[in-house]
């Protein structure tokens, strides 16, 4: 049992802040903290309780509040948890909004006074919304005697979690730059100093050790940069534990292996290499144009046996319907070719120099697709390498796709179920070309131009730069959307327009000139199987949208700055 994690309930009646009063004196008293210490506290908690009661008050509602106090050796916690219905939400309107550090108190209004006051009083607070209940979460971080003024992030011992991968690049002029990837949460970009700060994390010395043994080896820099790589990791799940101290339950880990499971090839790193040493001739300008010529080689087969392509694609629906087995052999060929799509760009990680510790099947949407860790990429020096990574992957894609065209070409007449398959094959391989060619989808080529224009998040800033341009009347978007440099608001406008052109070109033209050989030659017109296939997609697409969207409004926190 933790002795230092207590939970009092309290009815929200004035009356029992006494006994609230005598509680945290109480428990400041056994955990030993310092007189300072427990001052902060009981104003902070008393503060934000009388506030709490007073609303309720208001309201009229008579439902208890809690509040829990968490202690573990380097930061004191406390969380005040109450019922959604009460209206006590720092974000919901203008009047909780908290002012900075140096406002003037004549500036605050009275109704944002009790929250101003906390956060001058705390380190860190946090307004949390889990379900049908409201968190408000305060924080303190223990200093020694004499070094109160301290920032709090000076006195926490990090250390970091287990199975983070530190992806060094391989800078001679200076202290290295790194990436600090954790598998299926992310990857930091850190800098010389976050590097230097993130190798010497070890549970053991402070923050301000670390700063005083960077001042020696690279020399000063921003005190506050460790405050700020503490919530990075802490915000990534990068941490050896939460930022209350509690460590996250296993059950979440492992509910989120049965939701999500994933299966990783041991010495991925091995394999990959042993792969890159028997294809390196494929990094050379030769190797580079027989990838491309087996690619459009596929014309070939295509022209000479176009009738016999046009009915078994006309045939597909029946032949599906008639022989479901098909779709077995079917979805094994595309893993295969997933498979090898994933690996050529981990060859081509490891010919520039890179690791790839991971490699191997998980679960995405309705099926599972193979993975190949490349993220050492992003520390490549120079821009070309890292666009090559990119570029491997679809180059191996299209060189499956023309012999795939082979293939078909020396099946399709003779009739068979195998004919079909490969047909229906390198119908699907057409279409993951153009997403993988098309830089307006969130596929490889749309990461190599974020390579090249160097902004981040570029769909999503370019729409909704146009979407409050064109749209702003109706009051959609903000004007943070429209913030943004020339050189910015003119690719805005460009990737915008061209987006909804190239989706138009890449995906709509294609799947209506199948839908007319359909229409025009299988049994039912095609619409069964159109709609199936439609229905099974939207199915997936809209699952996961609304897990990820009803997850983000039920559980979300917010940090008072």
């Amino acid at each position: 049992m933790d002795v230092n994690h207590i939970a009092l309930q309290l009815p929200p009646d004035r009356r029992w802040l006494a006994f609230l009063r005598e509680g945290v004196q109480r428990y400041a008293s056994v955990v030993g903290f310092s007189k300072s210490l427990e001052e902060r506290i009981m104003f902070s908690v008393m503060e934000a309780c009388e506030e709490l009661i007073r609303v309720i008050e208001e309201t009229g509602l008579d439902t208890p509040f809690h509040v829990y106090f968490n202690f573990k050796g380097q930061a004191a916690v406390i969380e005040i948890e109450y019922d959604g219905k009460i209206p006590l939400n720092p974000f919901d309107a203008e009047e909780y909004e908290i002012p900075q550090e140096a406002a003037d108190l004549d500036d605050v209004t009275v109704d944002a006074l009790w929250l101003f006051l906390i956060k001058k009083q705390m380190d860190r607070v946090f307004f949390r919304v889990s379900g049908n209940r409201r968190v408000l979460s305060i924080m303190h971080y223990l200093r020694e005697e004499g070094q109160e003024k301290r920032l709090w992030a000076m006195a926490i011992k990090p250390e970091l979690g287990k199975g983070l991968h530190l992806h060094l690049d391989r800078a001679e002029d200076g202290p290295p730059r790194s990436v600090l990837q954790k598998t299926g949460a992310g990857v930091l970009m850190l800098g010389p100093s976050e590097t230097f700060f993130v190798q010497n994390m070890d549970g053991i010395k402070t923050f301000h050790d670390l700063y005083m043994d960077h001042v020696d080896a690279i020399g000063l820099v921003s005190p506050d940069l460790p405050a700020r790589l503490y919530e990075q990791l802490e915000t990534h799940g990068m941490l050896a534990t939460s930022e209350d101290g509690r460590r996250q339950p296993r059950w979440k880990a492992i509910l989120r292996g049965v939701l999500n499971p994933s299966f990783s090839i041991p010495n991925a790193d091995k394999i990959v290499t042993a792969a890159h040493r028997r294809t390196r001739f494929f990094f050379t300008p030769l190797g580079v144009s027989l990838l491309l010529m087996a690619g459009i080689s596929g014309i070939t087969p295509l022209v000479l046996h176009f009738d016999a392509f046009r009915l078994a694609v006309a045939g597909l629906e029946q032949a599906l319907f008639a022989n479901p087995v098909m779709l077995l052999p079917l979805y094994l060929l595309l893993l295969v070719h997933i498979s090898l799509h994933e690996i050529g760009h981990g060859v081509a990680c490891k010919h520039f120099g890179g690791a790839t510790p991971r490699m191997g099947l998980m679960f995405y949407l309705t099926s599972f697709i193979f993975f190949c860790d490349t993220t050492a990429a992003y520390t490549f020096p120079e821009k070309r390498q890292r666009l090559l990574v990119s570029l491997a992957g679809p180059l191996v894609s299209f060189a499956i796709f023309g012999m795939g065209l082979w293939a078909a070409g020396a099946l399709v007449d003779g009739g068979g179920m195998w004919g079909e398959i490969f047909v229906a094959f390198s119908i699907f391989n057409f279409f993951g070309l153009a997403m993988n060619f098309n830089p307006f989808i969130k596929m490889d080529a749309y990461y190599m131009l974020l390579d090249i224009t160097r902004i981040p998040q570029l769909r999503a800033r370019s729409f909704a730069f146009l979407r409050r341009r064109l749209l702003g009347w109706l009051g959609f978007g903000d004007d943070n959307d429209v913030r943004a440099t020339l050189r910015e608001r003119r690719l805005f406008w460009w990737y915008g327009v061209l987006g909804a052109i190239m989706t138009v070109a890449f995906a709509a033209i294609p799947l209506l000139h199948l839908s007319r050989i359909l229409a025009s030659e299988s049994p039912h017109g095609g619409r069964l199987l159109l709609v199936v296939a439609a229905c099974a997609l939207l199915l997936a697409r809209l699952s996961a949208a609304s897990y990820a969207a009803m997850r983000n409004i039920r559980h979300r926190r917010y940090k008072i700055k």
